[in-house]
């Protein structure tokens, strides 16, 4: 009896041995997690709503090139940042601007956009974002943070801080 015994426990031993060995199933595979900070990351699902209760998704923007600023309404750097963009509008023609700031950022939003005088600007977009796109882009490094995506939606440029508008146009077309 105890020769059967020692036979199952050393199978079990080898068994358990060999299954370490051996490469899990393809299907065991977890997927590849995305950093969508890192430059060529597609841009992730978005769904940002404006003041007026507009929503923007990643089908709503149809120019050739995509910048997105990350802010707080009550950043100076960043309304420094959206005064330039709109001081050089120019530099923007073929290219959709959004300046995004966290869901909780509502109450402040209309102070920023008195400051910056958007609402002269069509081109600007100021919203909230409700997809949780901040938490999966910002690096944590500086505000304002500005994101710029190619017409394929490729991240190409990370500016953080403030940044030149003759930086940022070399990425624009």
């Amino acid at each position: 009896m105890s020769r059967k015994l020692l036979i199952v426990v050393l199978l079990l031993v080898s068994g358990f041995c060999n299954a370490q060995k051996r490469k899990p199933h393809p299907s065991q595979h977890n997927a590849p997690i995305t950093s969508y900070k890192e430059l060529g990351a597609k841009l992730p699902p978005i769904n940002f709503y404006r003041r007026d209760g507009v929503s923007i998704r990643n089908e709503d923007i149809t120019g050739r090139n995509l910048v997105i600023m990350l802010f707080n309404p009550t950043c100076d750097h960043c309304e420094k940042q959206a005064i330039l963009f709109e001081q050089n509008m120019a530099a923007f023609l073929h290219t959709d601007l959004l300046l995004v700031a966290a869901s909780g950022m509502g109450p402040y939003l209309g102070y920023f956009v008195n400051n910056i005088h958007a609402d002269n600007y069509p081109k600007i977009q100021i919203a909230l974002d409700s997809s949780d796109y901040i938490n999966q882009t910002f690096r944590y490094e500086s505000l304002p943070q500005i994101n710029i995506y190619d017409a394929k939606r490729k991240l190409i440029k990370v500016f953080t801080g403030n940044a030149p508008i003759d930086s940022i146009s070399r990425y624009l077309q």
